[in-house]
């Protein structure tokens, strides 16, 4: 029910009401944004389980397919269907690609952990400067100067607070704050972890960076100096050039994935979370030939929207109707 009114107050979030029988059958027929009304809603229950629809009905629809094992049910426009389902025929997963995609850190006490990176009054290698949503709301990094305190050696273990006596300070004149998380209570030992592990190698990685909420793919190139928090998905790829991926997400298959699979929030917004960004289907890069590689790359370092689309056309060999279905996507 997205966008439609179905409480008294606004909502994030919207209800979706699900009728199933038991029964067989192949067809499910799907309502949207219905008109909320004594005499609109008495019409629609007649549409919903009436025996045939009315020819020219375009309140209800009739879909085929829409349950499939345990596939998430899927009730999106045809045209982009009948493209999803091709992609995902053809093209391994993000991952299966050879790209990964995972979530930045969680501390679980923000303002402890997270402070002006040069004010953090800590030894120099148990600190990160951190990236956040706001450093790339512009489209491109803009650090703002955020740092995040490290509480872990390269191998996952917590560092020793006695080898570390400026870390030990600055975190004991915090503890009332970082030792009530549930982490820490969970296992006091251990009571300043962050929530996640932090792997400084991540810092280090050229990566895209996506915020979670937005109406667009939101898709930014950050060359490997900052560690992301977490409400910024991000992926890294040792095979994939990350400029030509970019343009690839950008050119609307992430959104295509994205908008099929994800919950849809008010005002069009979608959640790119990360089990949704992994259903993205890309060719592996290595079959991609070398004049494309070159033409990827160039669009997505130069924003070219034109030059992105002819070329993820390419990649995919899309054809006309497929390539209207991805632009209305995009749009």
């Amino acid at each position: 029910m997205v966008d439609t009114p179905a409480f008294q107050s606004d909502v994030i979030a919207y209800p979706a009401i699900t009728l199933i029988a038991k029964e067989r059958g192949t067809t499910t027929r799907v309502a949207r944004r219905p008109d909320i009304s004594a005499e609109g809603l008495a019409q629609l229950a007649d549409l919903l389980t009436g025996e045939t629809l009315p020819p020219g009905s375009h309140t209800v629809r009739s879909l085929e397919g829409v349950a499939g094992g345990d596939e998430p049910w899927v009730l999106e426009a045809a045209d982009q269907i009948v493209l999803i389902r091709r992609l995902e025929a053809e093209y391994p997963t993000l991952e299966e690609a050879g790209c990964k995609v995972g979530i930045g850190v969680a501390t679980g006490a923000d303002k402890a952990f997270i402070g002006p990176y040069d004010a953090l009054n800590v030894e120099e290698d148990r600190k990160l400067p951190l990236v956040m949503t706001a450093d790339i709301a512009s489209g491109a990094v803009c650090w703002q100067g955020l740092g995040v305190i490290n509480p872990f050696e390269n191998d996952g273990s917590l560092v020793s607070l006695d080898q570390h006596p400026r870390l030990r300070a600055y975190l004991e004149a915090r503890r009332a704050v970082i030792a009530k998380r549930h982490v820490a209570q969970k296992a006091p030992a251990g009571w300043y972890r962050t929530i996640d592990r932090i792997t400084p190698t991540l810092a280090t990685r050229p990566k895209l960076l996506i915020p979670d909420i937005k109406g667009e793919a939101h898709i930014v190139y950050e060359a490997g100096r900052l560690y992301p928090h977490h409400n910024l998905y991000y992926i890294v790829s040792d095979t994939w050039d990350l400029r030509a991926l970019r343009a690839v997400l950008r050119s609307g298959i992430a959104r295509l994935f994205v908008a099929t699979y994800s919950t849809r929030m008010r005002g069009g917004f979608l959640r790119f979370q990360a089990q949704y960004l992994r259903r993205i289907r890309v060719p592996r890069w290595e079959v991609v030939p070398s004049s494309l590689r070159a033409a990827l790359i160039v669009a997505g370092e130069t924003d070219n929207a034109t030059a992105a689309e002819e070329a993820v056309s390419a990649l995919y060999g899309l054809s006309t109707a497929e390539r209207d279905a991805l632009r209305s996507e995009r749009c």
